[in-house]
């Protein structure tokens, strides 16, 4: 008895070059030809017993070539596989002028802004539709209330031309076990968009002059986004926001850049209302704005490093290296970030680290900013936990008073001159008074040493919720 192994079917592009319009000249369009070759190998495998269980993987190769588009192409929602030729990569000549040159490889060039018209997807049980009337390079489609499966792109440039910035080099609202590697993306606003892709790994992926190069955006229901990404060597440069990342899970991103962040909202990283974030071994250079920016968000940060950070202007509006907000817990491991490099630097506005809104940020073995302003956290309930060789040190803002100290078994520790009159406190904190004073009379002198906290909550009265710690001095 033989086992049959499933075998791929495979078709070159220039199988179908009679398809394509006009090539060699101005108004050369491949857009076809592709189409055609994508809804060839998608039969294939529609043909087979179980749709995109199929034995019969399909594949459109492409070789060492530029293909001109006008319009974009629509991947199947059983998926298939883009795989170009080489390395796809360039040689940047100067990245501040924008001259660069383009090594062997496969380039897509889209030429117009044209989209392929009016088509759209239910999603969430028919509560929200998916709008494929989008200007892009690949637009991954996915069946009414279903996922698109096992698509993947590789080894392919996409390279704008058109009149405007194509708005999305990749557009997948829907996606699972999808795998996008060795792509590069040149003046598109979106490198991969997603409403909801899980399952999914990127590797090598390079978005230059773009909104994001990865964006998981809120549909609107609050739902999640997507869980078990694997976001390895992606490299946002000249972008606004580099990663935008909302209501992501269990993710991890390892070997990742941000560069030349300064217009726009001008943030490197962004993640809200995410949980379980990773980040290891990732950087940012030449930010003006926030480098971190979490917001109702669990993450941990391992051995990132920073350069070039500036300062934004005053009219940007509040802004900061770490900027942890809105029930946030954050932990960062041996990480650097560099001082403030500009000499016109606001103290009003720009922050070396904020933790607000009832967050905590939990810096270990870190090398932190020394200049600008060095909050810690400038709002109620929110605490900074600081660990280096010398012992662990917690600060806490409470409307406008810092309080430093330790912090252990859920329990703060804490130094202050004066009893909270705010803030939401636990049974048995303490406050340690650190300007005490002799009071009474000759033969029962005392100082206070401190106030220990009896109730858990935010009302803050003298013998109710906190009780003096007095000690006397025997004079």
């Amino acid at each position: 008895m033989s086992i049959l192994t499933p075998q791929p079917y495979v078709v070159s592009i220039t199988d179908y070059k009679q398809y394509a319009l006009n090539v060699g000249t101005a108004t050369e369009d491949w857009s076809d030809a592709i189409q055609r070759a994508v809804n060839d190998v998608a039969q294939k495998a529609k043909n087979s017993a179980n749709n995109f269980e199929s034995n019969i993987q399909g594949v459109v190769t492409f070789p060492i070539q530029r293909f001109k588009i006008r319009k974009p192409i629509l991947l199947p929602p059983q998926g298939i596989v883009l795989e170009g030729t080489s390395i796809s990569s360039v040689v940047l000549d100067d990245i501040y002028t924008g001259k660069f040159t383009f090594v062997p490889c496969t380039i897509i060039e889209k030429t117009t802004n044209t989209t392929i018209g009016a088509r759209t997807r239910k999603a969430r049980g028919g509560a929200v539709t998916d709008d494929y009337n989008v200007d892009a390079f690949f637009l991954i489609d996915h069946s009414d209330n279903s996922t698109n499966y096992n698509s993947s792109i590789q080894f392919l440039t996409l390279y704008s031309t058109a009149p405007k910035q194509v708005r999305y080099g990749i557009y997948g609202p829907r996606t699972t076990h999808a795998t996008f590697s060795n792509i590069q993306t040149y003046y598109c606003d979106y490198g991969f968009f997603t409403f909801d892709s899980w399952m999914t790994s990127i590797n090598k992926f390079f978005a230059r002059d773009c909104v994001s190069a990865l964006c998981w955006q809120d549909d609107g229901t609050n739902n999640g986004t997507g869980t078990s990404l694997n976001a390895t060597n992606v490299w946002a440069n000249t972008a606004q926001v580099g990663f935008d990342i909302t209501l992501l899970n269990y993710s991890t991103f390892t070997s990742c850049g941000v560069d030349h962040v300064k217009t726009g909202t001008a943030r490197a990283y962004t993640f809200k209302k995410c949980n379980g974030i990773t980040i290891n071994g990732c950087g940012a250079e030449d930010i003006k704005g926030d480098v971190f920016y979490f917001e109702n968000t669990s993450a941990v940060v391992n051995g990132f490093y920073g350069y070039l950070i500036y300062g934004a202007a005053t009219t940007r509006g509040t802004s900061s290296m770490i900027y942890v907000n809105n029930n946030s817990n954050v932990v960062m491991n041996s990480c650097r970030f560099p001082n403030y490099q500009t000499t016109d630097l606001s103290t009003t506005n720009n922050f070396n680290h904020i933790v607000q809104n009832g967050s905590e940020a939990m810096f270990n073995l870190c090398q932190l900013p020394t200049n600008g302003n060095s909050y810690v956290s400038y709002s109620n309930n929110s605490t900074g936990i600081y660990v280096n060789e010398a012992g662990t040190t917690t600060c806490i803002n409470v409307n406008g008073v810092i309080y430093k100290g330790t912090m252990a078994n859920g329990l703060r520790r804490m130094q202050g001159t004066a009893m909270p009159t705010t803030g939401k406190w636990t049974a048995g904190d303490i406050i340690e008074n650190t300007a005490p004073v002799v009071r009474g009379n000759a033969g029962s002198r005392y100082i206070v040493t401190g106030w220990c906290r009896l109730t858990t909550g935010a009302s803050n009265v003298l013998n109710t919720d906190w009780v003096q710690m007095i000690s006397y001095t025997g004079s």
